[in-house]
């Protein structure tokens, strides 16, 4: 019997706990550029994950979608899901996103984004570059101590799939050479996501390993 748990993440697990991304010993890069010119408008929507930095609170997780929306108050909704192929269990997140420097006359793609009333007072989502329509790459940093950090990374895309256009795939490449250490991404999984509520995945991957067990 699927074993289905939701789970409602609070700022500490999302962005800001030990544990959150991939660790470095370093300080927190100061050469990374943000987007120029961002437009909020155009970056709203639905984004699914295709590759990121692995994280505690995201360990085992795939089918992640984030959702934003402009509010009355012209902050940005956030809503995050997740599904976990291997227990069955999901988890959503809802949050509020602003840009970091809003009166700048050139906008960048920083944003302050807190979940559940928590705080909006850190820049702690950087777009490092998208074209709105297939892609988005995005970056974070946060000083743990003298010559440690934890970063994190994602790559979105519009769709379920990954963009096979030669351009936007040639940016992408691009900032993960500058900025990114490849060795960290873990790629995720995308299903259907009517096929994912069926319950069919979590049955699939409790054939799988009976059948596994049942061979040793």
């Amino acid at each position: 019997m699927r074993n289905q748990v939701t789970f409602l993440l609070s700022l500490a697990l999302v962005v800001g706990l030990a544990s959150a991304g991939a660790v470095f010993e370093r300080a927190c890069p100061t050469d990374v550029e943000a987007k120029q010119y961002f437009s909020v408008d155009a970056y709203l929507g639905k984004w699914y994950e295709m590759q990121r930095y692995e994280s505690e609170f995201e360990l085992n997780y795939d089918c992640v979608q984030v959702r934003y929306e402009l509010n009355d108050d012209q902050s940005v909704s956030v809503s995050n899901s997740a599904f976990n192929l291997f227990n069955g269990s999901t988890i959503n997140a809802l949050g509020r996103a602003v840009l970091s420097f809003p009166d700048e006359e050139v906008i960048q793609g920083k944003l302050n984004v807190s979940f559940f009333g928590a705080p909006n007072d850190r820049s702690n989502y950087w777009v490092l570059d998208t074209d709105y329509q297939t892609y988005s790459v995005v970056w974070s940093c946060e000083e743990l101590e003298e010559n440690l950090s934890e970063e994190s990374f994602w790559v979105l895309s519009r769709t379920p799939t990954m963009t096979t256009d030669r351009d936007a795939l040639f940016r992408i490449h691009n900032i993960m050479r500058r900025y990114i250490d490849r060795s960290q991404l873990r790629f995720t999984r995308q299903l259907d996501e009517q096929y994912v509520a069926s319950g069919k995945v979590w049955m699939q991957v409790m054939e799988a390993l009976t059948v596994f067990f049942s061979s040793l």
